[in-house]
């Protein structure tokens, strides 16, 4: 037919060169033949006011928008309720978000089932104050979990102004000193120091981050690891982690997290005192971090033994063990010396002060409360306890 055909479709714009491009009415995708970009059909219902009756059948707009990859600019075929979009030319996979939502990502996970196992029983094994018994423990059970992290991520803007102190020295020399040149005696010559005023003006432009846990650490018998938001996140995706793992429900309010972040982003910066802080934050974004957990289990005759395992890089997050009958004992014995040290005072305030009699009563009472809780120390104290120092 002649090109003046008229087509059985929407003949539209291509935003990216200008070139007509037809949609076919049954098509939710084409490509423009001029440039090659992939141009997608986007729906929407026009709204209707409240006051009045909605039609029968609302009417459709159609909207002709450019997908295009972010890494090499190629066209991207996307589909209509599709999260992750694959660029057929260079691979990259593009998340796809609505405003003001939740993204949610994990790390995967770098240590298997008896990595995690052989870091926790070489804990065992080497940590100070663990019984012998449970440094042949049997192992129960090894399970990986996905912990959640709230991520609150801002953009931060503004100025700050206020003063710091600083401390300054100055020597200073006697006046004898000052008009004969004369050395004088070591007297004659002193160190001032005194605090001086200093300040502050600084603009601010940078990204500010805010973790909050999702989910109970101590419950896990784990420290929350630390993020430091340069680590490799993956989209987390139905069907995309191990099988056997469990993925623990977040907890809390995006919105109460996203609350905590603007205020600790808009925190004074500069350590001025009484700071004038004009900070404003823009660009915000809330995300979901699972982090990668063993928890190890072993048993110790009627004794069991709990071992976190970092997931990314097999370091030891938590423990809990038998106690040793040395390490009890060292503990009692440091507390008998502390008794006996203040008993000794005690007695000799009593021999060289009047109020000798006060003085005895009160040794009696003392003496005695710490024999009370050195013996209920050397009870309760039948486990070794390790947690990983946390920071950020």
């Amino acid at each position: 037919m002649a090109d003046g055909t008229v087509h059985n479709g929407i003949e539209l714009e291509c935003p990216q060169c200008g070139a007509p491009v037809v949609m076919p009415e049954y098509a939710d995708m084409a490509v423009c033949a001029s440039c090659g970009s992939t141009l997608a059909r986007q729906r929407r219902l026009r709204a209707v006011d409240d006051a009045e009756a909605a039609p029968p059948a609302a009417p459709e707009e159609q909207v002709l928008r450019s997908v295009q990859c972010s890494q090499c600019a190629g066209p991207l075929s996307a589909r209509e309720g599709r999260r992750i979009l694959v660029c057929r030319h260079c691979g990259v996979r593009v998340v796809v978000k609505q405003r003001g939502g939740v993204t949610r990502w994990y790390f995967p996970s770098r240590v298997d089932r008896l990595d995690a196992a052989a870091a926790a029983a070489g804990w065992l094994r080497e940590h100070p104050g663990i019984a012998k018994a449970a440094r042949g423990a049997r192992l129960v059970e090894s399970h990986l979990v996905y912990a959640p992290i709230w991520e609150h991520r801002t953009l931060l803007a503004g100025w700050e102004f206020g003063y710091k102190l600083r401390p300054q020295t100055e020597v200073v020399s006697s006046p004898v000193r000052a008009l004969f040149g004369r050395s004088g005696k070591e007297e004659d010559v002193r160190l001032d120091v005194r605090l001086v005023k200093e300040g502050v003006e600084e603009a601010h432009l940078k990204e500010r981050r805010f973790y909050q846990p999702a989910t109970d650490f101590e419950g896990l018998g784990a420290t929350r690891p630390r993020v430091t938001g340069r680590e490799l996140l993956v989209p987390l995706l139905a069907g995309e982690l191990e099988p056997s793992a469990t993925v623990l429900v977040a907890q809390g309010s995006a919105a109460d997290v996203a609350d905590r972040g603007r205020r600790a982003a808009v925190a004074p910066l500069s350590g001025a005192v009484a700071p004038d802080s004009h900070l404003f934050t823009f660009r915000e974004s809330m995300a979901l971090l699972y982090y990668p957990l063993w928890l190890v289990r072993f048993q110790a005759g009627d004794r069991a033994c709990r071992v976190v395992v970092n997931g990314r890089d097999g370091t030891v997050n938590s423990g809990v063990a038998p106690a040793s009958n040395q390490r009890r004992v060292a503990l009692l014995a440091a507390q008998a010396v502390l008794a006996a040290v203040v008993c000794a005072v005690l007695v000799w305030l009593a021999t060289t002060r009047d109020s000798g009699r006060a003085t005895m009563v009160a040794l009696a009472v003392i003496v005695f409360v710490a024999a009370a809780l050195a013996i209920w120390r050397f009870r309760m104290v039948g486990e070794v306890e390790y947690h990983e120092p946390f920071s950020g």
